[in-house]
């Protein structure tokens, strides 16, 4: 019995750990694009000036992203090898469809350097 409690919590314990890490397929949006309009799903207004000044670091995480645990409010931290831009701390303020994604929110005038990649991203605990 003891042998199965503790193969239990030893799984658990690396499925916690192997969670706490995900590749996501990254894009880009802004206010006015795809339907994006003022106001995430969050509630919150986009400032257009904050986020032309690049004030402003929003993200919005496909809808599996929630299932596994990450919510509105996170503060998430993001590395790119092929983007150091987007290394950094962010804030999920949105939501979006897909599987395994993420959109940032950038100023269009900001956004000549992206380009469609992958990022990993864990929560800040």
């Amino acid at each position: 019995m003891k042998k199965i409690l503790f193969l239990l919590i030893s799984i658990m314990a690396f499925t916690a750990w192997a969670g706490d890490e995900y590749t996501l397929s990254a894009t880009y949006y802004y206010p006015g694009s795809s339907g994006a309009g003022g106001r995430t799903a969050s509630g919150d207004y986009i400032d257009r000036t904050k986020l032309k000044n690049q004030e402003i670091r929003w993200v919005a995480l496909s809808r599996d992203m929630y299932r596994a645990g990450f919510n509105i409010n996170d503060t998430i931290e993001v590395t790119s090898e092929t983007m150091p831009q987007l290394n950094g701390k962010w804030v999920v303020k949105d939501k979006m469809g897909g599987h395994r994604k993420i959109d940032f929110l950038i100023h269009r005038s900001n956004a000549s350097w992206f380009r469609t990649s992958k990022v990993t991203v864990r929560k800040v605990k």
